[in-house]
């Protein structure tokens, strides 16, 4: 396999990473737009929309290949390409957006205090609306260095 030797993702873990991350993408600025934008007048005044918690909930469903994808990564992706100083920098930033931007999930679903859920929350998707350009940068940087450009 030559994946194993390589910091190269297999095709099935890029196709698993770019599908569960659109996934997540876009459902993610599909609540954001209904939580903001998308309330509606019920009997007692502005209520949220009925979609918003069907966002969420796709939200946590793509959540789960795209756990099974990062965690893939372990294997041979990070090891391996940890001998790469040039894209070093980027994998570490990638790495941080995702392990905050899944601790902050896990912290807006059972977190009690309102100040709390309110920063993590714009955190959480202010970082989620830039993680789509890390990560484009880090395979675009990744797929240069591979073809011998620097």
């Amino acid at each position: 396999m030559l994946h194993r030797r390589t910091a190269k993702l297999a095709s099935w873990q890029i196709h698993l990473l770019c599908w569960s991350g659109a996934g997540l993408f876009l459902t993610g600025v599909a609540w954001l737009l209904l939580h903001y934008f998308g309330q509606v007048e019920g009997e007692f005044g502005p209520e949220m929309s009925p979609v918003e918690p069907w966002a969420l909930r796709l939200h946590g469903l793509f959540l789960i290949p795209a756990l099974l994808g990062i965690g893939a990564m372990f294997v041979a992706h990070i090891p391996k390409g940890w001998n790469h100083k040039d894209q070093r920098v980027l994998g570490i930033l990638l790495g941080m957006a995702l392990l905050f931007l899944i601790s902050s999930g896990y912290l807006l679903y059972y977190a009690g205090g309102e100040s709390l859920r309110a920063w993590t929350s714009v955190i959480h998707w202010m970082i989620g609306l830039i993680l789509p350009a890390i990560f484009a940068w880090h395979y675009w940087n990744g797929s240069r260095l591979r073809n011998g450009k620097r």
